[in-house]
């Protein structure tokens, strides 16, 4: 079998990646089925061939790309956000005679997005009741995959660590002007002196190349400063305040 990509309709593309994931991994535990991805597809295309992928929508087109492959059948479907809910649908196609020999279409309460997962196992064991789990399988998808949707909140060290560094980076940025400045001086200093008094040209160089080398420090470290910084900004409200997750 092949799994093509879910089409998404209102749904975060990033969404629909997961859940395709999902119904690869679920068919790879049923007996007799041997599945590939659209990833591993089109690793073996053509790029005239990928073209004619993305542009497959009907059932026939996707069977006639079946045949291409070699494979006996194919697998897809669609997310859809409509009002206040989502809608999951799945079908299982057969490349021979290019029909759909089963699909699954079901109107579920718009949430986080694990409510696709929820129906990925159901819907799996729907189309395919001809093929058991394998030995030591189970239904569903596992938390694992669940938490690239809805990762767990960020504990408050990671967020109080990130503001540390920032903390020092700042401080090390205003030792830095510090230290520039310093030599900015010495660097005028020496040229005036240079006016009465012979100085050595490379004693110049020298202070001017280090004079340099300090502004370009100071840039960088302002710069990691202000990342830094704006990491933690961004942490703040991902972080769990309450220990909720606890």
């Amino acid at each position: 079998m092949a799994v093509y990509e879910l089409k998404v309709d209102g749904v975060d593309e990033r969404l629909g990646r997961v859940v395709t994931d999902a119904v690869v991994l679920e068919l790879r535990k049923l007996k007799r089925v041997s599945v590939v991805s659209m990833d591993e597809v089109r690793a073996m295309l053509d790029l005239e061939a990928q073209k004619q992928l993305l542009g497959c929508a009907d059932d026939l087109c996707v069977a006639e790309i079946a045949d291409s492959l070699g494979v006996d059948g194919v697998v897809i479907g669609s997310l859809a956000r409509i009002g206040d809910e989502h809608v999951f649908g799945l079908r299982r196609i057969d490349q021979r005679e290019a029909k759909a020999l089963g699909q699954v279409a079901q109107r579920l309460k718009a949430e986080d997005g694990e409510e696709f997962l929820a129906m990925v196992g159901p819907s799996v064991e729907e189309l395919f009741p001809e093929h058991p789990l394998r030995e030591g399988q189970t239904r569903g998808v596992a938390k694992e995959l669940a938490l690239r949707l809805n990762p767990p909140p960020l504990p408050p060290w990671a967020f109080w660590s990130t503001v540390a560094v920032a903390s020092g980076l700042t401080l090390a940025t205003g030792a830095s002007v510090a230290v520039n400045v310093v030599l900015l001086q010495q660097v005028s200093q020496r040229q005036d002196e240079a006016k009465t008094t012979p100085v050595s040209a490379l004693e110049l160089k020298s202070l001017r190349e280090q004079n340099d080398l300090a502004a370009w420090v100071t840039v960088g470290l302002a710069g990691t400063a202000v990342a830094a910084g704006a990491t933690a900004g961004a942490m703040m409200a991902f972080t769990d305040w309450t220990g909720a997750a606890e």
